[in-house]
């Protein structure tokens, strides 16, 4: 290709991306008031403050921290057998569960009025005030999200010959899982739990439907300052946001001196064998991650009494979710060929910080360009977290590409248009339809860019679920938790299907 096409379209690739991260930059504005000292009185001495951070901090570190305890008994116990392939068969559809659908199916189960408490009507609900049973339902969540790393991370063949040879050698499960596994997977996990971290620490919408009411997490607290009209409200709404960006990093700094303090200090193999740890809690988790996805469609489905969701509002979740998984492609592919590597680790900042200050920053470039409240807002809203999603399934597979292939091409006269077009793209084709697929559901799921850049005017199947759960009927409440779920699931399968009559019609791309 000549040069200075490839520097246009280099340009071309780095502009648009550059329009999907500018709110980066409007969020870092939140600091300035962290300047002032008075800015920061003002926020502790505010009567919710202490009780909302007390909130965030035990539903986070139980969401995190359970969600990493289900992993590692789940992978003691059953990787490399048959159960663990069929488990990670599973996680897909698990994954496609929006975690409103999910939080619904909770609520609807355990909140007080539900179904468990209809079965047994002797018992209450005891008052949640520091959201355990948030953290409770996050941690099985995101646990199928950690999973799916780690199926990732243990797919090498060398680590399971070596897990072979201690189990012969006499070393039990938790053995193994202490000095072959977690050296390998911890490390590997690092972004995950990072970006599983800021997402809890940050969330709104699942927050509002299952934790705790007044004072509510400290996110939550946040989003409603942040939407007050007088502005000493709106500073402490931004230097929550702040302490929730100062939370995430003391929380991950802890973490690293943890880890490395353990792997220092710890001892390696020492000849003491113990065979007989028990798998009971492993295979129990196991079960447990897909019947929670079971229960809440049952839950949902049983609850909805054929109710159906606003045209509108069905419609608005389709096209949003189709075009940003759409976009998002095209520019993660034109990104990964023609953008600057170099800035490639820039484009995870959306997963690994709080989404409430990045939310906070894209509304206030709407407000500034008078274009809140409309469909075409939205959808640029939501492509800040539906391309870094899309970017990490696709990177890995783009970068297994065999050179060679490439090097064949061009001494063929191919130039690098024809080459990525007719080469590398038929090679990507089923991990660009595993990009679409999540694309797809994490645009389903986005609330807080839906919220304030639709200004109420672009109504979702998400944003209608929040709103119903604090007093709306059951049943269309249910029926909104449905067919969240009903789209991300079917796009899935859809995806699985083109997957497969690709594998089927061209042998090579199996």
């Amino acid at each position: 290709m000549a040069t200075p096409l490839r520097y246009t379209l280099s340009a071309l690739c780095c502009t648009a991306m550059l329009l999907v991260y500018l709110p980066l930059f409007s969020a870092a504005g939140f600091l300035r008031p962290a300047l002032i000292p008075e800015n920061w009185r003002l926020l502790f001495e505010d009567p919710q403050f202490s009780q909302a951070l007390s909130a965030t901090l035990i539903s986070s570190l139980i969401a995190v921290g359970g969600a990493l305890a289900l992993t590692l008994l789940i992978i003691a116990a059953l990787w490399p057998s048959a159960g663990w392939r069929r488990l990670t068969a599973r996680l897909p559809l698990l994954l496609a569960l929006p975690h409103v659908a999910f939080a619904t199916g909770a609520l609807l189960l355990f909140a007080e009025g539900g179904v468990f408490y209809r079965i047994l009507p002797h018992l209450h609900a005891i008052p949640d005030r520091y959201g355990i049973g948030l953290g409770l339902v996050l941690a099985v969540k995101e646990s199928a999200f950690l999973l799916w790393v780690s199926w990732a991370v243990l797919g090498e063949k060398r680590l399971s010959e070596q897990l072979l040879v201690l189990r012969s050698l006499g070393y039990g499960r938790g053995q193994c899982l202490r000095y072959l596994i977690l050296p390998v997977l911890l490390p590997a996990l690092g972004i995950a739990l990072l970006a599983t971290t800021a997402w809890t620490l940050s969330v709104v919408d699942v927050a509002i439907i299952l934790g705790p009411g007044n004072p509510p997490t400290l996110a939550v607290l946040a989003w409603q300052w942040l939407n007050q009209g007088d502005e000493s409200t709106q500073i402490k709404g931004q230097l929550a946001c702040v302490m929730l960006l100062a939370i995430l990093a003391v929380l991950a700094l802890t973490a690293c001196l943890l880890w490395v303090t353990a792997r220092r200090f710890c001892p390696g193999l020492h000849g003491r064998r113990r065979p007989h740890a028990s798998p009971l809690f492993g295979k129990v988790a196991s079960q447990l991650i897909p019947l929670s996805g079971v229960a809440c469609a049952l839950t949902l489905l049983l609850l909805a009494h054929a109710a159906l969701p606003d045209a509108l509002t069905f419609s608005n979740s389709f096209w949003l979710a189709l075009l940003a998984a759409l976009l998002g492609a095209i520019l993660c592919l034109l990104w990964l060929e023609w953008g600057p590597s170099a800035l490639t680790r820039c484009l995870w900042l959306p997963l690994i910080l709080p989404a409430l200050p990045l939310a906070a920053g894209q509304y206030e470039m709407a407000l500034y360009g008078w274009m809140d409240g409309e469909f075409i807002t939205v959808l640029w809203g939501h492509l800040l977290w539906v391309i870094p999603w899309m970017l990490f399934v696709l990177r890995p597979a783009w970068q297994r590409i065999d050179p060679r292939l490439v090097l064949i091409a061009r001494t063929l006269g191919w130039h690098q248009v024809r080459i990525f077009a007719q080469i590398k793209c038929p090679l990507i084709i089923k991990p660009l339809l595993s990009a679409l697929a999540i694309g797809f559901s994490v645009s389903i799921a986005q609330y807080l860019p839906t919220q304030w850049l639709g200004a109420g005017r672009v109504p979702t199947l998400t944003t209608e679920a929040v709103a119903l759960s604090s007093g709306g009927a059951s049943a269309q409440l249910a029926a909104q938790g449905l067919w969240q779920l009903i789209l991300p699931v079917c796009f899935f399968s859809l995806m699985a299907l083109m997957a497969q009559l690709i594998g089927h019609y061209r042998r090579g791309l199996r």
